[in-house]
């Protein structure tokens, strides 16, 4: 999608052009192509400036004609408008245009043909976003305009109620600073002063806070709208004395004590950033009086300011997603079944389902799949519609279930081979050598591609063993469970749980010579990232990956021990601390997901197998001894009475525990995993960057 942005940037301020740069970059992390439309109006008008008592200069104000030397690096520029006429005489033929009007940084700025995007031709898509009028009642008519939002404060602008958003400039990250700031030698400890509101009583408070902390004074007055020369400087402050947004901003990105001088400057945007981030006792307003220390102090621990911004960050960036239409969540599936993409679990049972074989699905740019149909076999019999796991109630869980239980194989080297505490193992032993049935689960192929496959022997059955961070590939698994049961053989089928109640809809009923077992779920990361990931390894160590053991506990079992091992076809190991691997960091966080995963229907009580098994989270409450031995605790739901008759034929093997609904979710999943727009950056890119950098470039643990 390309997008054209009018902005402000023609002021060529500190503050305009960060803002049209966040705007910029934040557009170009989500995969479309943004251009900021180069409309630079001048009014032609002379200004009167008096100068003393008796003597006043005339001036006229300088016209621009090019972008700030910033602009012009950093962002993608389009056209060339000095006037109205100028620009209804571009052509830029864009898919959609937004439009930037802050009169918080652009005082002048008027809600003219150019902000109103009249001078569109077309029926192209346009967006309001983030206006703030100083308080002025909105004029004209806006119903051109897809969606209109105000900034924070400025929800009273407008007759009509309208979306209220934060500030582009809090897209910002410190990693984003770091890479565009110059790069200036390190000097003297200092107090960096950005006041914009000066005057003598500003000058004597900021010189008593350097006196009394032996700290030279820094202002960047005459340089101020240099943006990467202050950008530098702010970030090397010892401490920061700021009336303005942008160094209130640096301030908390980099932790640093600071105090913002409430000189009227900026008021409202700023008092409403400090009152989101909960740090108001930075706020002075006597600067006449002795600088008081607590003024300055971060009171937070290290590090969660940080969370704050991710977290206020993440919210905004959900509401542009939702204004500009962004990503492709909100669109339908390209097959019968009315659900979007955001919904789709892919789960292949529309696939399965299909009489004509009309449905395939097909991998996306991140690396998921999706349901396409060839219309011109499609006889619209509404298979798909019926099998679809997003429009049905998928919960198994019958009146007196679920039980639960913690779980810990009595065979520790059995144990040691899982990722928890050993229950698939048993429940894999039971079907085969027991029941001479055979089992279903993900492993890794050749190529380290995550596939589901059909084990009746324990030999193939280990290689089911351990969790796989990455969504498998189902493509005809179903049919083939299908054929097995109405041959009367015996299967025990362990996955997802979406993929459990797929095959369930497919299968539209139940049969007594199947057992699901799913899979307590973080979320579905993308196997394209996982992919790339064991090609760069292999690359790297000179020698194909054959095994990536996630969650490996000879070091011990908790998040904060666990080993990622790779294994590669040479013979060579190597282990890396789990927790810091940029993988493993990606997924925990989050960043990889589903979509759907943020819409998971699977939490808590609502499941899809006939047995649950997962990581206790929280076990050291109920199995304290075993917990401590940190060698892994499983979490058993039973779900039905054919659940439990299975479970009962292995259940002597395990030390095991009754507990409760309450103890067992306390710190396991209750809720889906949160939606990161960190995931549709870095998702975006995968193609375009190494995968180990990429990653390291999220990886909040190796900074």
């Amino acid at each position: 999608m390309k997008i054209g942005i009018i902005t402000n940037h023609a002021d060529r301020t500190l503050e305009s052009d960060l803002q049209t740069w966040a705007i910029h970059k934040t557009l170009d992390a989500y995969g479309s192509a943004p251009y900021v439309i180069h409309y630079h109006p001048w009014d032609g008008q002379v200004h009167e400036e008096k100068k003393g008592l008796f003597h006043k200069k005339t001036v006229t104000r300088q016209k621009i004609t090019q972008p700030s030397s910033f602009i012009n690096t950093h962002v993608n520029l389009l056209g060339n408008a000095e006037t109205l006429e100028e620009l209804y005489q571009e052509d830029f033929r864009l898919d959609a245009y937004i439009s930037i009007l802050d009169r918080e940084y652009n005082p002048k700025g008027e809600e003219n043909n150019a902000y109103l995007l009249n001078f569109i031709k077309g029926e192209e898509t346009k967006i309001a976003y983030g206006w703030d009028l100083h308080g002025e009642r909105a004029k004209g008519d806006f119903s051109q305009f897809e969606s209109l939002s105000v900034q924070k404060g400025a929800e009273h602008t407008f007759s009509k109620e309208v979306p209220v958003v934060n500030d582009p400039l809090i897209w910002i990250k410190r990693k984003d600073i770091e890479k565009i700031k110059d790069r200036i030698p390190k000097e003297q400890p200092f107090v960096f002063v950005d006041v914009e509101k000066w005057d003598d009583s500003v000058m004597a408070f900021s010189k008593k806070v350097a006196k009394k902390q032996q700290l030279a004074l820094k202002n960047i007055k005459e340089n101020r709208n240099d943006v990467t020369y202050y950008l530098a400087v702010a970030s090397q402050a010892t401490k920061i004395v700021t009336d303005s947004m942008i160094g209130v901003l640096v301030a908390v990105l980099y932790e640093k004590p600071f105090v913002y001088l409430n000189t009227g400057n900026h008021k409202n945007r700023i008092m409403n950033f400090l009152t989101e981030m909960g740090i108001l006792y930075h706020v002075e307003d006597q600067w006449d009086q002795e600088p008081q220390e607590e003024r300055f102090a971060i009171r937070e621990k290290k590090g969660a300011l940080n969370r704050k911004m991710i977290a206020l960050r993440r919210q905004s960036l959900s509401d542009l997603e939702e204004t500009l239409q962004i990503t492709k969540n909100g669109q339908k599936v390209e097959c019968p079944v009315n659900i979007t993409r955001g919904d789709c679990y892919g789960c292949f049972a529309c696939e399965a389902v299909c009489p004509e074989h009309a449905i395939e699905m097909q991998m996306d740019k991140e690396g998921f799949v999706y349901p396409k149909v060839e219309e011109r076999l499609c006889t619209d019999c509404g298979k798909c519609n019926e099998v679809c796991i997003r429009r049905k109630d998928n919960n198994v869980t019958e009146d007196s279930y679920p039980l639960i239980y913690g779980a810990v194989n009595k065979d520790l080297a059995v144990r040691m081979k899982s990722t928890s505490g050993g229950v698939f193992p048993a429940l894999c032993k039971e079907m085969i050598e027991k029941q001479n049935g055979v089992v279903l689960g993900s492993r890794y192929d050749r190529t380290m591609h995550v596939v589901t496959e059909i084990a009746d022997t324990m030999e193939e059955a280990e290689k089911f063993y351990g969790v796989k961070y990455a969504k498998t590939d189902l493509k005809g698994i179903f049919i083939q469970v299908k054929r097995m049961l109405k041959d009367g053989k015996k299967v025990l089928y362990s996955g997802l749980p979406c993929e459990c109640a797929g095959l369930r809809a497919y299968l539209k009923k139940d049969y007594d010579n199947l057992i699901i077992q799913e899979v307590l779920c973080h979320s579905a990361p993308s196997p394209k990232v996982f992919e790339k990931y064991m090609a760069y390894l292999s690359k790297k160590f000179g020698s194909p990956v054959v095994n990536f053991v996630c969650r490996d506990k000879r070091n011990g079992w908790d998040m904060e021990q666990y080993q990622v091992c790779i294994q590669f076809e040479n013979g060579q190991e190597m282990c890396v601390n789990g927790r810091k691997n940029n993988y493993m960091r990606a997924y925990h966080n989050s960043y990889l997901d589903r979509p759907s995963c943020s819409r998971c229907q699977f939490m808590k009580g609502y499941r899809a197998g006939d047995i649950t098994v997962g990581d206790f989270l929280g076990a050291e409450e109920v199995f304290p001894s075993l917990y401590e031995d940190q060698k892994g605790v499983s979490l058993v739901l039973i779900n039905t009475e054919k659940g439990k008759k299975f479970f009962e034929n292995v259940k002597e093997q395990f030390t095991s525990k009754e507990t409760t609904m309450a103890v067992a979710f306390r710190k396991n999943h209750k809720k889906p995993a949160e939606y990161r727009n960190e995931r549709t950056e870095l998702l975006n890119r995968i193609d375009e960057q190494g995968i180990d950098a990429l990653l390291l470039s999220y990886n909040d643990l190796r900074k």
